[in-house]
């Protein structure tokens, strides 16, 4: 089969032209058309660890005219580039605006046994842990905080916030709660406002305290407790539908604003008193002083309607943002909070996302057709194997039976195997995610990889068992699949398929080093990979590689028939992929919305979203491959490398020692 050198030259010319268009206005976007400056930096915790920051300047922001500023902190499995939606409207409006990498994520060297424990070891009851930086649970937030005080002169010192979403909300809790510690012990308390998106202020079991109970001995109840009040401004978004935080006695977290604890937000401000059956307005900006202090502070409960990964990237969520800031502080350039620009930069950014895979395909097309790799090629389509239409009732029973097994029993035990490997570090809420191997040091993606690889063998083995009963040997004898190759040909096409892999990282690169940009969908990111996690990407290759080339066996050798339009066999085989994600995601939040509580582990379904895209976008690139080679190498291998580093260049990574499970 001979392909049209001067249309995949096009293609891949045109890809890139998306890409460049994509990153070009991307950066012109998020720079304001260069009223901002944006520059990555790293900067060296207490710990001597690296981490990555974004800083957001706008150019009035001087020594001689020094801006209020904003550290913001994404969630687990994110990274700092999930933060640049808010940033960018911050830094508009002239607040300095900095995104970083929590420990164990992104850029930030510092992996640890639990990047999460601010999730879990920080409660309204701090004690000694929290006198010292190096040992206070503030995943380096604490350390930008410094960073800011010392470094930047163009930084009003009497105006930083802090800002988080999820992991980054119950940082950012932290980390105020080590600076009004620190104020105790006679240093200057360096926070001036706190504003936390899906995640609530500190509670102990559940509930909220008026103030920090500062335990120094680290024994609760043994009389020497400090209570430290929350003299700052405080603002919460609470997600109307947000699966992790907020229900409460009250009921979903629809109901937040009638529950106890949003009461005891406001009544935190001395002129406040709500009692019981009383509710918080949501968007009401309460303010009064604390504790008796000559300050006036504002305390306000915002309930944007949004599931809890959809915050970061929510325009509600950003306009609640710069409403509190902007209110709060002293914004140099006040602008209407609903004034936004920075949906134009993620919708651009998405669309180099499309770019990013489509200039993979297209390079590597552009390539078979040399001389090089044109032996890859099959002379004609005839020498494509497509199986043939069932050719009974039984037969077509169990070609549509073991299809509907095939894509839904694997979804049924995914939480489970999921429970399993986090289970290694035990049972709790506070070991999720945090099992992983000396060879695979990501928890969550060690998870799903060792799911997708069970699901891709078991889909394999189902088809084998219609194969059989279906008397495959006899109709469709092996030696049609054309499965041999040869060894050149092997060396060839793992060549083509890096090299078609590496085309779209150097475009990815490209943008990372003149732009400081990538592209995302989301909590779902191409990134320009640091050396440890695209070194790891390799690792798990062996676990992903076992799905997409049992998935490109598959659909390609088993469910992809003959006389149905090619399209129609493309959309069955990606709906097949993903209906089982699918039903998930319908069980789970059918059952929050009746509820008010998830039957499921929030964190693991709300990772999964990401996976249709790979469900899809793989049955696509490996079919269009198949149908060009005639094989399934080519395409299962370029799948298996792209989504490796796309995965593993973007979670959380874990300090571990041991070997095996």
């Amino acid at each position: 089969m001979k392909l049209n050198r001067r249309f995949y030259a096009r293609f891949l010319l045109i890809s890139i032209l998306v890409c460049l268009i994509s990153t070009i206005g991307t950066y012109l976007i998020d720079t304001n058309f260069g009223s901002i400056i944006t520059k990555d930096i790293k900067i060296t915790d207490s710990m001597g660890h690296d981490i990555g920051l974004t800083i957001f300047q706008p150019k009035t922001a001087t020594p001689e005219n020094p801006a209020p500023c904003v550290i913001t902190l994404h969630g687990s499995y994110n990274g700092r580039e999930s933060q640049n939606f808010i940033s960018l409207e911050l830094a508009k409006r002239g607040i300095v605006a900095i995104t970083m990498d929590c420990d164990g994520h992104g850029d930030a060297s510092n992996w640890k046994d639990n990047p999460m424990d601010a999730f879990f070891l920080v409660t309204a009851n701090p004690g000694s842990d929290f006198e010292k930086i190096y040992t206070a649970p503030t995943s380096g937030m604490a350390d930008v905080v410094e960073y800011v005080w010392h470094d930047l002169a163009f930084v009003d010192k009497s105006q930083i916030g802090i800002q988080g979403h999820s992991l980054g909300g119950k940082t950012a809790d932290a980390c105020y709660a080590y600076y009004k510690i620190q104020e105790y012990l006679g240093e200057p308390n360096k926070i001036a406002a706190v504003f936390l998106m899906g995640n609530q202020q500190l509670a102990v079991n559940g509930s909220w305290l008026p103030y920090l109970n500062y335990n120094p001995d680290d024994v609760l109840d043994s009389g020497d407790e400090i209570h430290l009040p929350y003299d700052v401004h405080y603002g919460v978004s609470a997600g109307a539908f947000d699966e992790n935080n907020y229900t409460t006695e009250a009921g979903g977290p629809w109901t937040f604003q009638h529950s106890n604890n949003a009461r005891i937000f406001i009544n935190e401000l001395d002129n406040y008193d709500l009692g019981e059956g009383e509710s918080v307005e949501i968007g009401k900006i309460y303010q009064g002083p604390v504790n008796g202090s000559d300050e006036e502070y504002i305390r306000v409960l915002y309930q944007p309607k949004e599931i809890h990964m959809v915050n970061p990237y929510s325009p509600a969520s950003t306009v609640n943002s710069l409403e509190f800031f902007q209110t709060a502080f002293t914004a140099p350039n006040p602008i209407d909070s609903s004034s936004l620009t920075g949906q134009w930069s993620m919708i651009l950014s998405v669309l180099g996302m499309a770019g990013f895979f489509c200039a993979v395909f297209s390079s590597c097309c552009l390539m078979l057709t040399s001389n090089f790799f044109g032996s890859l090629l099959v002379k004609s389509p005839d020498e494509v194997y497509m199986p043939s239409r069932p050719q009974n009732k039984f037969t077509w029973f169990l070609y549509w039976g073991f299809m509907a097994v095939g894509g839904l029993i694997p979804v049924t035990y995914m939480m489970k195997l999921a429970m399993w490997v986090g289970g290694h570090k035990g049972e709790t809420f506070a070991a999720r995610s945090l099992f992983g191997t000396v060879i695979w040091p990501q928890g969550l993606l060690l998870e799903q990889a060792l799911w997708s690889a069970s699901a891709g063998l078991l889909t394999v083995g189902l088809y084998f068992i219609r194969y059989f009963m279906s008397n495959g040997p006899k109709l469709m004898p092996p030696s049609r699949w054309n499965m041999k190759m040869s060894w050149k040909n092997v060396g060839k096409t793992i060549l083509l398929a890096v090299c078609s892999v590496g085309v779209g990282y150097a475009i990815v690169g490209f943008g990372h080093y003149f732009f400081g940009n990538e592209f995302r969908l989301g909590n779902y990111v191409i990134r320009w990979p640091a050396k440890e996690p695209f070194l790891i990407s390799f690792r798990f290759i062996i676990l992903y590689g076992l799905f997409f080339f049992s998935n490109a066996f598959t659909q390609n050798i088993g469910r992809m028939i003959q006389g149905r339009k090619e399209w129609a066999n493309t959309l069955l085989m990606c709906v097949v992929n993903s209906i089982g994600l699918f039903l998930l995601w319908v069980y789970q939040y059918y059952t929050f919305s009746q509820v008010g509580s998830v039957p499921l582990n929030s964190a693991r379904v709300m990772q999964t979203w990401s996976m249709f895209i790979v469900q899809t976008l793989c049955t696509i690139i490996a079919r269009r491959l198949y149908l060009k080679t005639g094989k399934i190498y080519l395409g299962a291998l370029i799948n298996t490398i792209m989504f490796s580093m796309i995965s593993c260049c973007h979670t959380m990574t874990l300090n571990v020692t041991n070997w095996w499970f």
